[in-house]
């Protein structure tokens, strides 16, 4: 973990211990000699925690604390979902059913912009809450950008490995959200009944020069398919 991320995990911290919504953090000055790194450090920490929806910055007033999301809801960006850190992952556990190469289906060289003859990673999770499977997620990713993959790196998050080991810039993702019926292997991970309501979540992650990479289509329990999408304010 960079050292930007490290301080916006601290700061989060913080403020979860600490703090409540509307109080006041210390001015940029104070949380740079308090780290004693470089104020773009801090420039950069702060913009993480703004874009995950932890605090938000009022020019000429300061840095003041966000109001927390319902306990109850999900970050619509993901169930891996590419973030600094996974402060705010309320899964209990996640677990590897499958990692292989395949050939790509046409859903998936469509996505990531791949040759029909292409052959990608693709690995399934399922992701326990309170005991229960509540999310299974199968991810494809390019071998044009990871060209080796392991269980050790699946279970990381994969934007660390891109950033850290392969020295890539990270990009934005797409995201696409429809309601459908399980299917009967769906349902026995639930324990519910074929054609029971679901949520699908489909994400195509990109580098910073547009590139795709990595695309995931993740299916919800109904019952726990509830998101929040925190959105700061273009000014």
């Amino acid at each position: 973990m960079l050292k930007y991320q490290k301080i916006a995990l601290e700061i989060a911290r913080h403020i979860t211990e600490n703090l409540q919504q509307k109080d006041k953090l210390p001015v940029i000055e104070t949380l740079i000699s308090h780290f004693k790194v470089s104020k773009s450090t801090i420039i950069k920490a702060l913009k993480v925690l703004e874009d995950k929806g932890i605090i938000y910055m009022v020019r000429g007033s300061g840095i003041f604390v966000r109001g927390e999301g319902r306990k109850e809801y999900y970050n619509l960006l993901g169930v891996n979902e590419l973030l600094e850190d996974a402060s705010d992952n309320r899964y209990d556990l996640l677990e590897i059913m499958e990692m292989k190469r395949i050939n790509a289906l046409p859903e998936v060289t469509n996505a990531l912009r791949l040759e029909k003859t292409a052959k990608v990673y693709s690995v399934k999770y399922v992701y326990y809450l309170d005991k229960q499977v509540t999310c299974l997620e199968q991810v494809f990713l390019s071998q044009k950008i990871i060209s080796n993959l392991d269980e050790e790196i699946a279970l990381k998050p994969i934007w660390e490995y891109i950033k850290d080991v392969l020295g890539i810039k990270m990009g934005f993702p797409d995201i696409y959200v429809n309601v459908d019926k399980l299917n009967a292997e769906e349902a026995s991970f639930f324990g519910l009944n074929a054609g029971d309501p679901m949520l699908c979540k489909e994400i195509i992650y990109h580098l910073v020069n547009g590139q795709p990479f990595c695309y995931s289509k993740a299916v919800y329990h109904y019952k726990q398919a509830r998101f929040f999408l925190k959105v700061n304010s273009p000014n």
